[in-house]
């Protein structure tokens, strides 16, 4: 069950919330091993002046606009680099087809834990099923 927070300005979160949830939800069965309706997702919607990415991070060709999306994912199953690059790749390219953004707007980070590290609820720790 990863958990995506997802940090967006509020013109994109109007106009494509929605489509962005669908694509990475899809991204995350087909790519990550997530099972069908497993979506957790928060969106953090912040005016441009709050989020500061370098804008040529790491050499990029092309300088990111000030409409870039972060998605940080918390996982507690590892997954291989084959996996992650996969991800990476379908979610950008998705992403860059069907809103727009340009690829150079599109940060991932993954972040993976252990079950010990989630309560799913009533104040049980996931080990503790």
């Amino acid at each position: 069950m990863p958990l995506t927070r997802i940090t967006l300005t509020p013109a994109l979160f109007e106009t494509g919330h929605q489509e962005i949830s669908t694509i990475l939800q899809q991204c995350l069965e087909t790519h990550f091993d997530v099972p069908s309706r497993d979506c957790f997702q928060i969106f953090d919607v912040q005016a441009p002046q709050h989020i500061v990415f370098d804008g040529y991070y790491p050499n990029l060709r092309k300088k990111r606009s000030e409409s870039g999306i972060l998605f940080h994912i918390f996982a507690g199953k590892p997954r291989s680099s084959e996996q992650k690059r996969a991800l990476y790749q379908a979610l950008n390219q998705h992403l860059t087809q069907y809103l727009p953004l340009n690829e150079e707007d599109i940060m991932v980070i993954i972040q993976f834990n252990h079950a010990e590290d989630w309560s799913f609820a009533s104040g049980i720790s996931a080990t503790d099923k």
